[in-house]
């Protein structure tokens, strides 16, 4: 995983990275937000799984592991976190027109989650993106980032 300013994968899956390796997310404390932000998530899998199926997820999280809420939900409505989800089928690459052999080189997907207007992301902590394949995920399998707080004022007198 990777955090950039801007990021787009083309159908042919080759990505587009600007201010890539992100480790800090800037928030404009007037707005609420933080600056607009890009999350890129590369997945590899080996030929033993093409056309399997798998339930792909990123969750944010606190450092210990609790989805981050975003303020309190509304009654009778679930939690306000932030989670993506889909299903995700490995698709064998199809590299025949390169002179490649057939099941020589794994499968790669880019999932870009582009958030263009930011979100109201709590300040002055770290937070951590997890990615999970069926449920399971790894500790390689997350990226922690910080988001600033309000800078503080000029002391007086």
């Amino acid at each position: 995983m990777i955090l950039a300013d801007f990021a787009v994968a083309d159908q042919l899956g080759k990505l587009q990275v600007v201010g890539g390796g992100l480790q800090v997310i800037n928030r404009d404390h007037s707005k609420g937000t933080t600056a607009a932000f890009a999350l890129v998530v590369s997945l590899t899998f080996p030929p033993e799984v093409f056309q399997e199926q798998y339930s792909f997820e990123v969750v944010l999280e606190e450092t210990n592991g609790a989805p981050v809420e975003l303020g309190p939900a509304q009654a009778g409505q679930a939690a306000n976190v932030i989670r993506f989800a889909q299903t995700l089928t490995v698709e064998e690459p199809n590299l025949s027109r390169s002179g490649v052999p057939r099941r020589a080189l794994p499968a790669k997907s880019q999932v870009v989650l582009f958030f263009n207007t930011g979100l109201p992301l709590p300040s002055g902590r770290v937070l951590v993106w997890r990615a999970k394949l069926d449920g399971e995920s790894r500790d390689t399998w997350t990226l922690p980032f910080f988001v600033p707080a309000p800078p503080t004022g000029p002391v007086l007198g």
